[in-house]
């Protein structure tokens, strides 16, 4: 007796079971898909084009540690009512003397900072994501630098590995079921 043939419409029909052997590879699928969601749902700034770059004039610096030891940078602009604070990965890597010998207060300084942030919610605090002083050609940190580092990393690489895994395996599972079905026909 002959195997009846499928009726497509022209369009090929891939089977997509969904069974015990199938399910590490959907539930590290779901686990990539998840950590995506919550990614894109915390971040801030996903790009350098979302930041704002914006002039002020330097009027004052803040470069102490709290109580606890950690440190606590921030620069205050007469242009802007808030105080912009360095990131923590900035701070480690800030040179507090080359800005106080080079920067005085009335000195123009750009910053760039993200729009979405809500100032009253922060205490009256921008997280600052570069910082420049045009007039004198010094770069202390850019944002599409300190962008970049957070859109990289652990979480990002996590991510692709879950879901690269994930479906890696589901295809070698799809091959797998293949090969038997074609042995038991045999």
């Amino acid at each position: 007796m002959s195997a009846r043939s499928r009726r497509t419409l022209g369009v090929p029909t891939f089977p997509l079971p969904i069974s015990g052997q199938f399910m590490p590879a959907i539930l590290l699928i779901i686990v990539g898909l998840g950590l995506l969601i919550f990614k894109n749902l915390t971040q801030k700034v996903k790009q350098a084009q979302d930041l704002v770059v914006k002039e002020g004039t330097f009027i004052n610096y803040s470069f102490k540690k709290t109580p606890e030891g950690e440190r606590d940078y921030g620069i205050w602009l007469k242009e802007f009512a808030e105080r912009f604070e360095l990131s923590g990965q900035e701070e480690a890597n800030f040179d507090t003397a080359a800005f106080r010998s080079a920067i005085k207060p009335g000195d123009r300084l750009r910053v760039e900072y993200s729009n979405r942030e809500d100032v009253l919610e922060n205490g009256g605090v921008r997280k600052l994501y570069g910082l420049t002083a045009p007039a004198k050609n010094l770069t202390f940190f850019l944002g599409k630098d300190l962008v970049a580092k957070e859109n990289s990393g652990v979480l990002a690489y996590s991510i692709y590995g879950f879901l690269a895994l994930g479906i890696l395996l589901y295809i070698w599972q799809l091959y797998k079921a293949q090969r038997q079905r074609n042995a038991y026909e045999d």
